[in-house]
């Protein structure tokens, strides 16, 4: 979401987006959905206020996808406030945790994973696996992340992909083999 806010040209405060631009927090949103997409991140990765949040749970709804999560970077020292705020998104995505096992001890998540860089050795038992775009083409990307994903329920991409990654990953696994 970010990485792809930036590219629109936006600076400053992601956060603040949910506010100020919420056009393009949208339009990335649908473009996700469009390429195929069933869960879209809230534009809440760094903490936000509680009129930020719930700008960002609106967007995300708007966006007609399925499920909406509501991202936070797992490092931030008001977490469960932070967690509080997103209360009405259908999970809540800690991004960057450094121990997939502690997050889901700490929260009682029902599931745990990857997410950005570097991509994890062993997937296995991983029930998320969002990586990042490696500089991968998307169809590259896709065949990567498809090979990673045994055991993972939920795939998807963070920094640097695009919709024409989630859209070459769900071309990919509505393949048959």
């Amino acid at each position: 979401m970010g990485t792809a806010l930036i590219d629109r040209g936006l600076q400053g405060r992601a956060p603040e987006w949910n506010l100020t631009r919420p056009t393009d927090v949208l339009a990335v949103h649908r473009s996700h959905v469009e390429a195929g997409a069933q869960l879209v991140l809230t534009n809440t990765f760094v903490g936000a206020s509680a009129e930020e949040a719930a700008a960002a749970l609106q967007l995300a709804r708007g966006s007609g996808a399925e499920f909406v999560a509501g991202s936070l970077w797992a490092g931030l020292p008001d977490l469960t406030r932070q967690i509080a705020q997103l209360a009405a998104a259908d999970a809540i995505w800690l991004e960057s945790a450094t121990s997939a096992a502690r997050a889901l001890a700490r929260l009682g998540a029902d599931a745990a994973g990857y997410n950005c860089s570097p991509w994890p050795t062993d997937s296995a038992g991983a029930g998320v696996l969002k990586p990042d775009a490696a500089g991968l083409a998307p169809e590259d990307w896709a065949r990567r992340v498809v090979g990673f994903a045994s055991s993972a329920r939920f795939l998807g991409g963070c920094r640097g992909t695009t919709a024409a990654h989630l859209g070459a990953l769900q071309r990919l696994r509505a393949t048959p083999r």
